[in-house]
């Protein structure tokens, strides 16, 4: 995601908050308390007045998902959110999102590729196969080898993730490593 002009990330926060103004109207002192609480939320104060084009990834993940706190859902709909994160990014996103669910009653579904990562952060999960929803249940009922193979023609190992018992997925390469 990237902005054709030069945007300050306080300024792209504000742009959650157009479905709440008339037109023509500019932001009232409740629209710019909001973004500075969604800003907050996801900690990244400090960079407000950096320029969206000079944010790292991670950060413009976080500016991004603070633009949809400032629209107040109660629904929050993410794609991918830790696509082309590193790893420390990726726990951030989803602790906060997390967090949402339980501390705000946000009802949050994401749609993912990373099987680990949906089944620790998500208690409930719907397998796509071909585009419709071939399973739809807990992680630790769908994380088994038997659905996985069906669903992604992987062959995959799953045990108990050693601190949250969660199901993770290990993937059995096709060819040894080895060879």
């Amino acid at each position: 995601f990237s902005m054709p002009f030069a945007f300050t990330l306080r300024e792209v926060v504000l742009l959650g908050r157009t479905p709440f103004l008339s037109l023509f109207s500019d932001e009232g002192e409740q629209d710019h308390r909001v973004v500075q609480q969604a800003i907050e939320r996801v900690g990244i104060a400090a960079l407000k007045e950096r320029f969206f084009n000079e944010l790292s990834g991670g950060e413009r993940q976080k500016a991004i998902l603070a633009m949809a706190l400032a629209q107040e859902p109660k629904v929050l709909l993410l794609d991918e959110p830790t696509a082309h994160l590193d790893i420390n990014h990726q726990v951030e996103i989803l602790d906060l999102v997390k967090r949402l669910n339980r501390e705000q009653g946000v009802t949050v579904i994401g749609a993912m590729h990373d099987l680990n990562l949906a089944a620790l952060y998500f208690d409930r999960l719907l397998l796509l196969k071909e585009g419709r929803i071939f399973a739809d249940g807990t992680p630790e009922k769908l994380l088994t080898p038997e659905i996985i193979e069906e669903v992604f023609a992987a062959s995959v190992h799953v045990t108990q993730h050693p601190l949250t018992k969660s199901p993770h997925v290990v993937v059995i390469p096709k060819q040894s490593p080895l060879e």
